[in-house]
């Protein structure tokens, strides 16, 4: 068995050895294919007009909304709801009517004092129209010269009350007008009570004013000044005069507008 072996080996060595011996043989060397001539240039294909426009389709209107079935309720409302219901529009019902009522008290008691505070006013606004006077400045200017402003220092006793009695007449005027203005139920009456004020200050100014001159002419007179300066005092106590009496007629006139709304 082993002699058989070895034989079939040394066969398949020499089969081997044939096969090493032959080698392969080179490829065939195959001659390049003949050139082919480029095919001949193709025109290129009309161009072609784009399709006409499509008009786009009409837009659909929405459907209808459809509105859901209406549901009904069979159960009853309970009392007690009913009952609260009605307590809550009984108390608005008298929170309204108590606030209509706050206000129309508001109002009258609003009117009352702006028609209260314009006859205030009046009343003192008069009275000092009476009393600052031409007279007055003058007693005024020659009891200053005298010495004699004080009540009861001379016969001239009722006017020095008068002259004391204007500044306080004129604080109360002032007071009274000034809350109309505030509390005017328009802007006419706001304006009737300002000229008021106006004016009476004025006129006030100018009765000092009409006073002063009045001392000052008898002082210079007294001073025995010399023409000039006498002649020079008369035309202020002219000038202050015509100034006093333009002041009473403007006074006048806001009377006249105050006294419509008094």
């Amino acid at each position: 068995m082993k002699k058989l072996v070895v034989v079939l080996m040394l066969v398949a060595l020499v089969v081997a050895a044939c096969d090493d011996s032959s080698g392969p043989e080179g490829p065939e060397t195959t001659e390049a294919p003949p050139e082919t001539e480029a095919p001949p240039e193709t025109e290129a294909p009309p161009e072609t007009e784009a399709p006409p426009e499509t008009e786009a389709p009409p837009e659909t209107e929405a459907p209808d909304t459809t509105t859901a079935s209406d549901t009904t309720d069979d159960t009853e409302t309970p009392w007690w709801i009913l009952i609260l219901v009605g307590g809550g529009l009984l108390i608005l019902i008298a929170v309204f009517v108590n606030r209509g009522s706050r206000k129309s008290a508001a109002a009258a008691v609003a009117a009352t004092t702006w028609k209260s505070n314009a006859r205030a006013g009046y009343a003192d606004s008069l009275w000092l129209y009476d009393n600052m006077t031409e007279a007055i400045a003058v007693w005024r200017g020659n009891a200053k010269y005298d010495g004699t402003t004080d009540v009861d220092a001379t016969a001239g006793t009722a006017k020095a009350q008068d002259w004391r009695e204007l500044q306080t007449r004129q604080k109360t005027a002032s007071d009274s007008l000034y809350a109309l203005e505030a509390a005017a139920p328009d802007n006419q009456t706001a304006a009737t009570a300002r000229n008021a004020i106006t004016t009476m200050k004025a006129t006030r100014e100018a009765l000092d004013a009409r006073a002063e001159s009045r001392y000052a002419y008898r002082k210079a007179e007294g001073d025995d000044a010399d023409a000039d300066t006498l002649a020079e005092v008369r035309n202020r106590e002219v000038r202050t005069s015509r100034n006093l009496a333009d002041a009473r007629s403007a006074y006048a006139k806001a009377l006249s507008g105050l006294a419509a709304i008094a």
